[in-house]
């Protein structure tokens, strides 16, 4: 009957196809250089006749399952690559895949989702298809760009945050810190200007990876976002806050620049960087106000 000559079908592909990929491990060495075209020819009548027997015994909707039991589309090997912060074993379990299975019944986008829910590290999945039965896992990490503190200052834990904005894990003991912390964003009520606050503060962050040597990107400790202030930077070497306001964030970034030269050269300008006790950007446009603390 169909469903004998189905299954008979069905062994004599998986026998060849057998054959085939046991042949295909020799020596690349070895050419073989017999006329093959007629046992192609063979193999595409045979397909051709399997399709058709499949159509009419089970329907068109059933044909792809079927061919998924074929051996020859058998998964025989799941590599992973591109992983330095996300564990490579981790991925390749989370992913779903398994070894024998069929390459045939693979959902590049479940095992997209599955990946990313269980690897916090991992940004972007390609699942790329070696056929006939090879699977690729090009891993796309996240790239930390600074911290984000998150709850009341005591208790706040740290979030790293990629250069879009986007955290994506948290730290924990024996993690990086080598980053510049930005707090305050949760209070900041309205929705637009925390946005625009955290955008701000990114773009400042980039300008100073310029690393200019009056402000090196390793000079800024704290970028603390308020309602009232904006954006006040806060540096690693000395305690005073810079006033660095919103908007305009390249021009403000230039003046912060010159007034921070000026104070690191005390012999030329008379100005000590030790006695300054806050610096004002948001106070008047295109005006610098320098707290300075008298030296008796």
């Amino acid at each position: 009957d169909e469903h004998k000559q189905k299954r008979n079908i069905l062994r004599k592909l998986n026998i060849y196809w057998g054959k085939k990929k046991t042949a295909s491990l020799q020596s690349y060495n070895e050419v073989d250089k017999r006329n093959t075209w007629p046992r192609k020819l063979v193999l595409v009548i045979c397909l051709a006749a399997s399709v058709g027997l499949f159509i009419r015994a089970d329907g068109i909707g059933n044909v792809a399952g079927i061919f998924e039991k074929l051996d020859y589309f058998r998964i025989s090997s799941i590599t992973v690559s591109g992983c330095r912060k996300a564990s490579t074993v981790k991925v390749r379990n989370s992913s779903g895949l398994q070894v024998s299975s069929s390459l045939l019944a693979v959902d590049s986008e479940a095992v997209t989702q599955a990946i990313k829910a269980e690897n916090k590290w991992v940004k972007t999945v390609d699942v790329i298809k070696h056929w006939p039965d090879k699977v690729v896992l090009q891993i796309g990490e996240f790239v930390p760009y600074a911290l984000l503190a998150v709850g009341a200052e005591e208790h706040a834990s740290l979030f790293y945050l990629d250069q879009k904005g986007e955290s994506f894990a948290q730290v924990e003991g024996g993690m990086d810190l080598d980053y510049p912390v930005i707090s305050g964003l949760e209070q900041v009520t309205d929705s637009a200007e925390r946005v625009k606050l955290l955008k701000e503060s990114l773009h400042f962050l980039r300008l100073v990876r310029g690393n200019d040597p009056n402000l090196p990107a390793q000079s800024i400790s704290e970028i603390h976002l308020t309602s009232d202030h904006g954006i006040i930077v806060h540096l690693v070497e000395h305690p005073f806050p810079i006033f660095y306001g919103s908007g305009e964030v390249r021009k403000r970034y230039i003046r912060l620049k010159k007034v921070l030269e000026v104070l690191y050269r005390p012999r030329k300008t008379g100005m000590d960087i030790a006695r300054v006790t806050y610096i004002k950007m948001d106070y008047l446009t295109n005006k610098v106000i320098v707290g300075y603390r008298d030296s008796g």
